[in-house]
């Protein structure tokens, strides 16, 4: 078996960008300043373009795509920053882009193989003065590059792998897990990945507080404005918890992963075997196996930015999942997967698909007499009674008539009583599939559903498989 040093460097091998792909970047962003200084120039605005993100600060892996560049203009601009900003973004970049809004506007341009993000923001003098949401991100970069040496980029490097692998990384509503930023906040905090990990396997949600900077001298403090399962302190802005994004789920996975890495070092952590593909055949013998019911629904995707229809798909699917809970078909597991672009399926297992149409309704105690009348008056001689009211103990019990007692029909009348996202409602509307048990054979045939569905009936971590 291979030893921690051993793997840390066999990852380093693989994952540290090589010299062209840093000439490339370099080149590239060199010319896309040039541009944008020019622009800055021509418009008389004492601006500044920057590079920011894991390429400023030499902490990305290599293959990466993914450049940012913010356009950092004075506050006196006001509001109308923003939009001069988005033109001077327009004016550095070479052909296909789209103009995208978050919490702000930005471009997103595709150039020599990289997917560029020209980001508009304020130089305000420190980070707890941001205007707009993103102001702070500069001041990110600076830290970063003050705080770690040549050898703690490279660890930081080798926990994101980590981390990619184990399926936690990215502060996105899809992942709900931790952000190239917070990695880095580990490793400054921690001092190398060895580290990280070891002490993560003690971190205790709600519990963990990780203040860098000691912005707070009291952790009580630090707990009560607080409320996430994990908090790391920004050191640039004590106002902000870095680990914000990261779900309970996220965190327990990166805690029970740490620890078993430790205990068992191994390459499988960082590139771990992807789900085996399911044929129909092994799908039906699986059900069978199981005695679960699976059921899918499938539907097209609004074309919307992704962390809104992520937003919107979680939502929904929660939403969906009360609805089943409600009708008493209980749910072993459920998962939304999308390819944000064409398709949605929710999944769902079931216990069972079929419920018996007899179901026992709790009636008032035999002491409260008003009660009993009113109880008695209503299910004497009513159609949806099967059998009672009768006494059991001292409460009156009734035996109704379920309305539904089928999966399919529930959710082809209730599913818009449902909360669900209003893109998801209005992309309903417009038509959806429902697939139960061996039905969602035909899904197979998608090599991206396939793999899900996979995944969601394998259930293992990535490592464990």
């Amino acid at each position: 078996m291979a030893s921690i040093e051993e793997i840390i460097e066999e990852v380093l091998a693989r994952e540290k960008p090589t010299k062209e792909e840093y000439d490339r970047v370099a080149k590239l962003y060199k010319r896309l300043r040039s541009r944008g200084e020019k622009e800055l120039e021509r418009r008389n605005i004492d601006g500044e373009i920057l590079l920011v993100g894991s390429m400023a600060k030499d902490t990305w892996l290599r293959g990466d795509r993914d450049m940012d560049i913010f356009i950092r203009l004075p506050p006196a601009l006001g509001e109308h920053g923003l939009v001069v900003g988005l033109e001077i973004a327009k004016a550095m970049v070479e052909g296909r882009y789209e103009e995208r809004y978050a919490e702000h506007p930005y471009i997103r341009a595709y150039i020599d193989g990289f997917e560029v993000d020209i980001v508009p923001c304020f130089k305000v003098e420190r980070a707890d003065m941001i205007i707009s949401a993103v102001d702070r991100t500069p001041f990110h970069t600076m830290y970063v590059n003050r705080r770690m040496s040549a050898r703690m980029r490279d660890e930081a490097r080798v926990l994101k792998k980590f981390m990619k692998g184990i399926g936690v990384y990215g502060a996105e509503i899809k992942v709900e897990g931790f952000s190239g930023y917070l990695c880095e906040l580990l490793i400054i905090a921690y001092g190398s990945f060895k580290e990280v990990l070891k002490k993560a396997g003690e971190w205790r949600p709600w519990r963990t507080i990780i203040d860098i900077e000691r912005h707070y001298a009291d952790v009580r403090e630090a707990r009560r404005r607080f409320k996430e399962p994990l908090v790391v302190v920004d050191p640039v802005d004590p106002s902000r918890n870095a680990a914000a994004a990261v779900s309970l789920q996220r965190m327990c996975e990166f805690i029970v992963s740490s620890r078993a890495f430790l205990r068992s070092p191994s390459l499988k952590f960082f590139y771990p075997s992807p789900p085996r593909l399911l044929t129909e055949a092994e799908l039906e013998e699986e059900l069978r196996r199981r005695g679960t019911e699976l059921v899918c629904l499938s539907f097209k995707v609004p074309h919307v930015a992704p962390d809104i229809l992520w937003g919107q798909l979680k939502r929904s699917l929660k939403a969906i999942e009360k609805l089943l809970e409600v009708h008493e078909f209980k749910v072993v597991d459920s998962k939304v997967w999308t390819d944000e672009k064409e398709r949605a399926v929710f999944m769902f297992e079931l216990e069972s698909g079929r419920l018996p149409s007899l179901k026992r309704h709790e009636g008032p105690p035999i002491t409260s007499i008003e009660h009993e009348e009113r109880f008695i008056s209503k299910y004497t001689g009513s159609e949806e009674v099967l059998a009672g009211p009768r006494v059991e103990g001292m409460r009156w019990y009734v035996y109704r008539r379920r309305r539904y007692t089928d999966v399919r029909e529930l959710l082809r009348e209730k599913i818009f009583d449902s909360s669900l996202g209003d893109y998801i409602r209005e992309a309903l509307e417009g038509g959806f599939q429902i697939y139960i048990g061996e039905e969602c054979k035909t899904l197979l045939a998608d090599e991206k559903v396939n793999r899900e569905l996979s995944s969601f009936l394998d259930k293992r971590l990535p490592w464990m498989r």
